[in-house]
């Protein structure tokens, strides 16, 4: 009886979780685009990224102080796992930077469609990483999410450049390694590191790394908005870096719960769900192709048995 019960509460937390995940990823998403892209007119991405990374470390902080289990642990874990940490922070924010750099000469759709290939990607990165080798039905069931969305999001090959495919591809290769290495670090033995952890000692790294470029490239056009809307500015920033540490511990609690290739499949699903939602908001749905409906009935029903086969392997 106390073995279901701890299923029943596991699989209620992952339900949430998954929410969490979706919501919140999705949010700060549409808000990054508004505010970063024409209506917002806020030109200082890196500068954003940087902002959420350490805003993550410096939330986080008064529980790694106030909290005797936290605390008494922290130069100690930072001391053994720097390396590892250090790595997963300079991948996180790298990988960030790519694939908005791959943006200036990639059609948005182009770039989700190379990005789609993240759960077949992680899946064969966690072989070496992790150790974990997927079934043959589970790794059908990847290739088939990854097309579900390609077909859902292709919108022709207008505006596509060598250049701006290779820096996705690049990007997309370093996230898949990024969470593949969170995963391992969080499963390991000797101390799991958990969610909170992990954004905390990631976030300087990451911060510190993405800096001397934010500075170079974005000081003016960060200036300029400051002087001109200090208001609009500093809402954003503070809005913004709340979800994103909300979204970091979010993730890396997917990581650890739903597995990282489980995580990677979320993301893919997270695309296609925002292109339906918006469609249905704005009325657009009548105007979809049979291609954009089937890839998503392929993406949701390829997910679905994805995530059975998962139940039934635990």
């Amino acid at each position: 009886e106390g073995g279901r019960g701890g299923a029943v509460q596991f699989y209620l937390f992952a339900a949430f979780l998954v929410v969490a995940f979706l919501a919140l990823n999705s949010s700060l998403s549409i808000l990054n685009c508004w505010a970063l892209g024409a209506h917002g007119g806020l030109s200082f991405p890196l500068i954003v990224t940087g902002v959420h990374m350490i805003t993550g470390t410096a939330a986080i902080a008064p529980l790694m102080a106030l909290h005797p289990g936290y605390y008494a642990c922290l130069k100690r874990e930072w001391a053994r796992r720097w390396r590892a940490l250090s790595a997963i922070g300079v991948m996180n924010v790298t990988q960030i930077a790519l694939n908005n750099s791959s943006l200036v000469s990639l059609e948005l759709s182009m770039n989700q469609i190379v990005r789609a290939t993240g759960p077949v990607l992680t899946a064969l990165i966690a072989i070496y990483v992790e150790n974990r080798v997927p079934t043959p039905r589970a790794f059908a069931c990847l290739l088939t999410v990854a097309l579900g969305v390609m077909v859902t999001v292709f919108k022709g090959m207008a505006r596509t450049s060598a250049l701006g495919l290779a820096m996705v591809a690049l990007s997309t290769v370093t996230q898949c390694t990024q969470i593949s290495l969170s995963g391992r670090l969080m499963a390991g033995s000797g101390g799991r590191l958990d969610a909170f952890q992990m954004t905390f000692y990631t976030g300087p790294v990451a911060c510190l790394t993405i800096a001397p470029f934010a500075l170079a490239v974005e000081a003016r056009a960060f200036s300029y908005a400051l002087a001109s809307a200090p208001t609009t500015v500093l809402a954003f920033l503070l809005g913004s870096s709340a979800l994103a540490v909300l979204y970091n511990v979010a993730l890396f609690q997917a990581l650890k719960t739903l597995s990282t290739t489980g995580t990677a499949v979320l993301g893919n699903v997270k695309i296609v769900l925002l292109l339906l939602l918006s469609a249905i908001a704005l009325g657009e749905l009548r105007t979809w192709s049979a291609q954009q409906l089937v890839g998503v009935v392929v993406t949701f029903g390829a997910s679905a048995v994805y995530s059975m086969l998962k139940v039934k392997s635990t």
